[in-house]
C-alpha cells in the first residue's frame, strides 16, 4: 500500500472542493509530528467496512478511508477479536499464530499476516513488528517509513534518536515506534520496525 501517493490524491481533490525473544521492549517517546493525527477524528473500528487502508502507527494501527483520508485508529488494548477482525479485512486471513512464556512482559500472544505480526497479552492488541520479506512489507507509517526506507528519508519529516548502546544493531527511535537501519549511514535504509510491546533478541 502507499499510503503517502493516496493521501496526496485526497489532499488535492480537498483544495478542489491523513519476532520474539525474552526481553520487552518499546517505542521511545512520542512525538507531535505528522504520525498522530488529532484525537478527535479516531473513532470505533468496524472491520466489516470496505475502502480502508491499513497504516502504522505508534499508538497501534491507523485506518486511512481512500477517499476522503477519514482516520481511525485500532489502538493499543483493543480487543483480540476485533483487532483481528480488522486486520483481516485489510491483510487477509492470518497465516500464523504463536505463543511466547518468557517474554519480559509476561507471556505473549503473536499473530502473524506475512511479514506484519500483531502482539496480544491477556486477549488485548499491546504491540506490532514489521520485518522485511515478501508479504506485507509494503505497509508504512501516515507520513511513508516503512521497509526500505532510508534514514536520510526520514530525517525530513521525523526526529530520529539512534541507540548508542544497542546489542541488536543499528536501533532507532523515533514518534513512538522503533526499527532498525542496515547501518549507521545516511543512506542505510530500514529493516525492521515496531512500536509497543515487543520480545526482542538482545
Amino acid at each position: 500500500m502507499n499510503i503517502n501517493s493516496t493521501l496526496s490524491l485526497i489532499a488535492a481533490v480537498t483544495l478542489g472542493l491523513s519476532a520474539c525473544g525474552a526481553e520487552e521492549t518499546t517505542a521511545g517517546p512520542v512525538a507531535a509530528t505528522a504520525e498522530s493525527e488529532p484525537r478527535e477524528q479516531d473513532e470505533p473500528v468496524a472491520a466489516s467496512e470496505a475502502d480502508w487502508m491499513l497504516a502504522l502507527d505508534g499508538e497501534g494501527v491507523r485506518l486511512v478511508h481512500s477517499e476522503t483520508g477519514r482516520t481511525r485508529l485500532l489502538a493499543f488494548g483493543t480487543e483480540r477479536g476485533v483487532t483481528e477482525s480488522a486486520l483481516t479485512a485489510q491483510l487477509g486471513p492470518p497465516d500464523g499464530r504463536s505463543s511466547n512464556e518468557e517474554c519480559g512482559a509476561g507471556p505473549l500472544d503473536f499473530t502473524s499476516f506475512g511479514d506484519f505480526t500483531a502482539n496480544f497479552q491477556d486477549d488485548r492488541f499491546v504491540g506490532w513488528f514489521l520485518r522485511g520479506g515478501d508479504t506485507k512489507s509494503a505497509l508504512t507509517t501516515m507520513s511513508g517509513v516503512g521497509i526500505g526506507t532510508t534514514r536520510d528519508e526520514m530525517a525530513k519529516s521525523l526526529s530520529i534518536e539512534m541507540d548508542e548502546d544497542s546489542t541488536i544493531g543499528s536501533e532507532f527511535h523515533t514518534a513512538g515506534f522503533s526499527g532498525l537501519l542496515e547501518s549507521d549511514a545516511p543512506e542505510a535504509k530500514v529493516t525492521d520496525l515496531w512500536a509497543g510491546t515487543n520480545c526482542i533478541f538482545r
